[in-house]
């Protein structure tokens, strides 16, 4: 049997949604757009979603989709919209393929033709999916 060590300097890619929330609102104000614009082009029935987001401290980020239409609104990628820290680890995450619950076609084409590699790993960690660098 074979064993395998990794190597200590090996890490991973992933969100840092504090970071990610802080640009969130940076963005936004930047552009001048208010929460109830917001609201109003992702069709929510109240802006609380949004808030959540963009307050550091409740480690929440958007829906895939939701994510995609605020890098377009604000004329960045994703790249630009996500912050990536590296993550020590010993193990790697080997998954099981998921469904694409919920999301559509053209967010996933969007996340894997317009998106680094290193944010498509965070991507798939933070959200649980295996399958959007496929």
């Amino acid at each position: 049997m074979v064993t395998y060590k990794i190597d200590p300097s090996f890490s991973i890619p992933v969100i840092d949604v504090p970071a990610t929330s802080k640009r969130l609102k940076e963005l936004r104000e930047s552009h001048n757009i208010t929460v109830a614009q917001i609201q109003k082009l992702l069709g929510m029935e109240n802006p609380q979603s949004i808030y959540t987001w963009e307050n550091a401290n409740e480690k929440y980020l958007p829906r895939l989709d939701n994510l995609v239409a605020l890098a377009k609104l604000y004329n960045v990628s994703l790249d630009e919209l996500i912050v990536i820290k590296t993550e020590k680890s010993d193990a790697l995450p080997i998954k099981r393929p998921t469904p694409p619950y919920a999301i559509a076609q053209e967010t996933l084409d969007i996340i894997n033709n317009n998106t680094n590699n290193e944010t498509k790993l965070a991507l798939e960690k933070y959200y649980g999916f295996s399958w959007i660098t496929s």
